[in-house]
């Protein structure tokens, strides 16, 4: 009797064991199940309309396939790795591996797929993007894990299809390059990236050219607002704007997003067609180019100034110049070619990307002689006797001045503010333009524009901002109220639909632009999610959301322009 109880407690724990152990073996299978799912992505093709195949990847532990846009779903391939079959749904619906199937009916549902042997894969929801253009890169896998951790990192070879709308293939071909590009924006999840293609071709129309870049607009919940402004800037014939396009990318066969793919601002004849100055300064040095260290100097002209003095210069250093108006702390902390002027005034030097001291200098001159004239109360320079007029091109800046007063751009006094110059032998004027990086507007950021009312490019009242210094002359503000009448009002007129636009115009109606990308926006933030790294929660939240703060503001910020700078009646 007195054995009966330790028998039942030996019982028990045997009990317990067994039960323990089947806890595990049930937890080590679970884990076996995710880890198979995410080993075994479902690949999807459309040999009728494309030859490159695309793969789902994990998201909250579901499988996520995007397709592009314009395959054509009653034509889909659907195959997982070792399994002839895939078991598609609850009840099952068979679909075998490599054969064109319809899955027209699964498109934006989840249902459960298993291959052939009825082991799961995974929840798998299938999404198909907008009828917009795509991009499939191809590149080493360990390289570009490299690529997103820092922008030093470069990928030198691999592949790039680029598709159109309609599914044409304008370039199948080498890629030589791919690598992280921006500032702040490359800090965040979503990288935006630089592309070169081994020949030149013209994509989606644009000018033909090897260099292209991906704008990611992670803070941008619409996506929309780069695209706006750089339509815009075309529209109303801001000289070399910048064109661009919506496409989908994916990377070995990844879906990474939704992007803005555009034109890179570079001298070049489809680009800015300025007399390219790097290509001359190679030829009086000794190839290959060697520019030796870069050396920062501080002297009673200017307070500072970087360049290379170990290059040799051409007969002609005029031009041409691509340069940026930059913030003070980023030439500050940076070493980038570059100078300041007394007057406080930061630019940096973009092309020629290794500007030889005497370049610098005279571009540093130059512009200090334009700022001075700008600064003088009757806007003559006090010891050359030229008018700011004869040193700037007042057209593109009225344009430029619009845009950033329109748009209210957190970034007009300096950052991505960018110049350009040809050589004084053919234009000796400083351009304004092209424009560039829109994400933090359209009251996109709390501390600076926010509000859609209100006075924004001449608030900030220093030697340094120019938009303001160009405002304090009657004879420029004539011009842009001028051009405000004549292009820009009737061009933000189509943009919110109040009137039609010309046939083979930039800009077309903001509900137009948003069901351009809908499809394409669902399955960008279906990868991304909806970022928390928006500067105003109101312009967020969601898509549908964005959009309408987006459109709102913009007829808002209209209205008021129309009091400021006259309703063109």
């Amino acid at each position: 009797m007195n054995k009966e109880p330790g028998r039942r407690r030996r019982q028990n724990g045997t009990a317990k064991t067994v039960l323990l152990f089947l806890g595990i073996l049930g937890l080590l299978l679970l884990c076996s199940s995710a880890f198979a799912a995410g080993e075994r992505p479902v690949q999807a093709g459309c040999p009728s309309r494309c030859g490159e195949t695309v793969q789902s990847r994990m998201g909250k532990g579901e499988l996520i396939l995007s397709l592009p846009g314009f395959w054509d779903p009653t034509q889909v391939t659907l195959e997982v790795s070792g399994s002839e079959k895939l078991l598609i749904g609850k009840d099952k619906r068979e679909i075998p591996a490599g054969e064109t199937v319809d899955i027209t009916d699964l498109i934006g549902k989840k249902n459960e797929v298993r291959d052939g042997k009825g082991v799961l894969v995974g929840n798998l929801t299938i999404l198909q993007g907008s009828p917009i253009p795509a991009l499939f890169l191809e590149a080493d896998g360990e390289k570009l894990k490299a690529v997103g951790r820092s922008k030093e990192n470069v990928i030198t070879e691999g592949r790039a299809v680029y598709t159109e709308a309609d599914g044409t293939v304008t370039y199948d071909g080498g890629l030589t390059q791919l690598k992280g590009r921006g500032n702040n924006t490359f800090r965040y999840l979503k990288k935006p990236y630089q592309f070169k293609l081994s020949e030149k071709a013209s994509l989606s129309g644009m000018g033909k050219a090897k260099t292209w870049v991906l704008l990611a607009n992670w803070t941008d919940i619409s996506l929309l607002r780069n695209r706006i402004v750089l339509d815009m800037s075309r529209e109303i014939g801001l000289k070399n704007a910048v064109e661009c396009v919506p496409a989908d990318v994916w990377i070995n066969g990844l879906y990474q997003g939704l992007y803005l793919m555009t034109e890179k601002i570079q001298i070049g004849k489809e680009r800015i067609p300025v007399r390219n100055l790097e290509k001359e300064t190679e030829k009086v040095n000794e190839a290959p180019l060697n520019p030796g260290p870069i050396v920062t100097e501080k002297n009673g002209e200017f307070p500072l100034i970087r360049s290379y003095p170990a290059l040799k210069d051409p007969e002609d250093i005029t031009g041409g110049y691509i340069a940026t108006v930059e913030k003070y702390p980023r030439m500050k902390d940076y070493v980038i070619a570059g100078f300041r002027t007394a007057k406080g005034l930061s630019i940096q030097i973009k092309e020629p990307t290794y500007p030889s001291k005497a370049q610098a200098e005279y571009l540093a001159r130059r512009i200090t002689e334009m700022q001075e004239a700008l600064i003088a109360e009757d806007g003559v320079h006090p010891e050359t006797g030229k008018g700011y007029e004869e040193y700037l091109d007042t057209t593109s800046f009225a344009q430029r001045f619009l845009i950033e007063d329109w748009c209210k751009n957190y970034d007009y006094v300096g950052g991505s503010q960018f110049l350009y110059k040809d050589s004084d032998r053919i234009d000796p004027l400083i351009y304004a333009g092209p424009s560039w990086d829109y994400d933090l507007s359209f009251g996109n950021m709390k501390d600076r524009g926010y509000s859609s009312g209100g006075r924004h490019v001449v608030l900030s009242q220093r030697t340094s901002n120019l938009w303001w210094l160009l405002s304090r002359h009657e004879s420029f503000m004539k011009q842009v109220r001028r051009i405000w009448k004549e292009s820009f009002r009737p061009a933000a007129a189509v943009l919110l639909g109040e009137t039609e636009g010309t046939t083979g115009g930039c800009l077309k109606p903001l509900d137009e632009y948003r069901a351009e990308i809908e499809a394409s926006a669902t399955m960008n933030f279906a990868r991304w999610g909806i970022n928390s790294d928006a500067s105003v929660r109101e312009a967020g939240g969601s898509f549908d959301h964005a959009f309408r703060y987006l459109k709102n503001w913009i007829a808002e910020r209209t209205v008021w322009m129309d009091g400021q700078y006259g309703t063109g009646e």
